[in-house]
């Protein structure tokens, strides 16, 4: 399963009541506003914050990446460093932004929307105090059970590579102990409508690395497992900067930084009754992620770093059309919850849940048409270098063409499973998310044996959208509708043709060793996006000026 990443489009709003500014009391002639109505800006402008903090934090990790690639490529080493990232995530997929989706940000939302600030505050502070001892529990654990998680992830590995897994395992688990406590952060500010820093932090994380890697492998000339410990060691610093990007500004929001340990608050006990349903479904989701892993480490060397490069292209654009999507939304749909009113509250998420559909299909479609095209220009353009040769592009270049196919079924299902936390149930998306596992699971081992690692990844991308229309399906009939009539599909289809033909079209007229080279491949995509972006607005789909339009 491709990972359930942080993972909003930068598309045209639109004037619908549910792209108001949520949480706002219109002002009458008797008087001002209500006290302490805040200056929020439109949807579209919170989407627009949030893609740019994740597209700088994407950008830089994909530099990141590539400086990783450089010093390692496909090699035993770089299968080495993907397992014993994926299996030190534990914590942070467990107890981050996820599970803080679930029960965190709605209650969180909810207490401020009503003006109870001081209630508030005092609800964010207990929640971590039981976050701070869960993220040092688990990330003790950790540390002392490497052995046996380097295994659970890795098992195809020989004795060497266990043990080198171990090592890392061990100063990665601390790592995301620290990033468990930035998506509290994150929750703080995503909920005061604070969307930029809390997505572009993730920027200190990677640079760290970037650092680390030039610093020991270009400047000191260390190489081999030396040169990946640095690397891990520059990841948990990294967290750290991190971090300490976040606590300033949410002591600032909250009025103090001291944690508490308040298990009488009815707002920690609401957030609590969650808890099992969503640590269940992040947990089977985490399950997943591992077995997924565990069979890819069976398939010879390099096909855990081939399919961890994959991950890293995919999820540029998911990070901004799904998750980055459902983080602007939460907030908006878990006011929209508070409508007494059962009818108008269905309306109003309706036409929210449709608009942020039809925003993330206006990019995911080309985007998806681009991964399948022109797979290969992307890969050379963001990852050959180094020891990362055309040979590795070639073994990379089928598996982002089959990610491809998720995109569009990964990033709706987001924001499906937000709708579900905003209307408070958390065990239905932990259901399906269980359904996932089993499909996933059933259709990679059938399709490794003749697929390769290929198979994994398709047996990922039928999952996903086997879950996407399944969460439609339950929120439709418990809202009345998704809000699906604001798709413009005919539209979206001509724009995507438009997109990756002018790419296309390039790459077949440069001669061959241009178009192989990065700054040709530079070329071809730039002619995608530069069609993308004149065709879009053209075909009334994209309006750079409505995100930028405050309300």
């Amino acid at each position: 399963m491709p990972p359930d990443l942080h993972p909003p489009a930068a598309l045209q709003a639109g004037t619908t009541p549910a792209s108001a500014a949520p949480g706002a009391s219109p002002a009458t002639s008797a008087g001002p506003p209500a006290a302490g109505q805040e200056k929020a800006t439109s949807a579209a402008r919170s989407s627009a914050m949030v893609t740019a903090g994740i597209i700088l934090s994407r950008l830089v990790g994909l530099l990141r990446q590539r400086v990783t690639a450089h010093f390692f490529g496909t090699s035993e080493l770089a299968d080495v460093l993907a397992a014993a990232f994926r299996a030190g995530n534990i914590t942070q997929n467990l107890l981050g932004e996820g599970t803080l989706s679930a029960t965190f940000i709605p209650v969180y939302a909810r207490l401020r929307a009503a003006g109870d600030a001081r209630r508030a505050a005092h609800f964010a502070l207990s929640a971590l105090g039981i976050l701070l001892v869960a993220a040092a529990a688990a990330s003790l654990a950790g540390v002392l059970a490497a052995p046996w998680l380097s295994f659970l992830v890795a098992a195809g590995f020989d004795d060497d590579k266990l043990a080198s897994t171990t090592r890392i395992v061990r100063i990665i688990f601390p790592m995301t102990g620290l990033l468990v406590l930035s998506a509290w952060g994150l929750g703080v500010l995503n909920a005061h409508r604070r969307f930029f820093l809390p997505y572009a932090a993730p920027v200190a994380w990677s640079a760290a690395q970037i650092a680390g890697l030039l610093a020991c492998g270009a400047w000191l000339g260390m190489r081999g497992e030396p040169l990946a410990e640095a690397l891990a060691w520059s990841a948990l610093a990294g967290a750290a900067l991190q971090l300490s990007l976040l606590l300033p500004s949410a002591r600032s929001l909250l009025g103090g930084l001291r944690p508490r340990l308040d298990a009488r608050d009815p707002s920690v006990r609401e957030a609590g009754s969650k808890l099992p349903a969503a640590l269940l479904g992040r947990g089977i989701i985490q399950v997943s992620g591992l077995v997924d892993t565990l069979l890819v480490s069976f398939l010879g060397a390099g096909a855990n770093a081939a399919f961890s490069y994959a991950q890293t292209v995919y999820l540029l654009p998911m990070s901004i059309l799904g998750a980055g999507e459902a983080a602007v939304a939460l907030p908006e749909m878990a006011r929209d919850t508070a409508e007494a009113d059962v009818a108008r509250r269905n309306e109003a998420l309706s036409r929210r849940l449709g608009a942020s559909l039809a925003r993330i299909t206006v990019l995911t479609v080309p985007t998806t048409a681009v991964f399948m095209v022109l797979g290969r220009e992307l890969i050379t353009l963001l990852l050959q270098t180094g020891t990362f040769d055309q040979e590795s592009t070639t073994r990379v270049e089928p598996l982002v063409c089959a990610y491809g196919l998720a995109l569009l079924g990964n990033a709706a299902g987001r924001v499906l499973i937000t709708a579900s936390f905003a209307l408070g149930d958390t065990r239905t998306p932990a259901r399906y998310a269980l359904y996932r596992v089993v499909v996933s699971t059933a259709v990679a081992l059938v399709l490794m044996q003749w697929l390769d690692v290929l198979g994994v990844v398709l047996g990922a991308v039928i999952a996903g959208w086997v879950e996407a229309i399944a969460l439609g399906r339950r929120v439709r009939r418990e809202i009345g509708g998704l809000g699906l009539d604001q798709i413009r599909i005919g539209r979206v289809a001509l724009l995507a043709a438009i997109s990756v033909g002018c790419g296309a079209a390039l790459k077949a007229a440069l001669p061959d060793a241009v178009a192989a080279a990065p700054w040709g491949a530079a070329l071809i995509l730039a002619a995608c996006g530069g069609a993308f972006a004149v065709a879009a607005p053209a075909l009334g789909l994209f309006n750079l000026k409505s995100l930028l339009r405050r309300r």
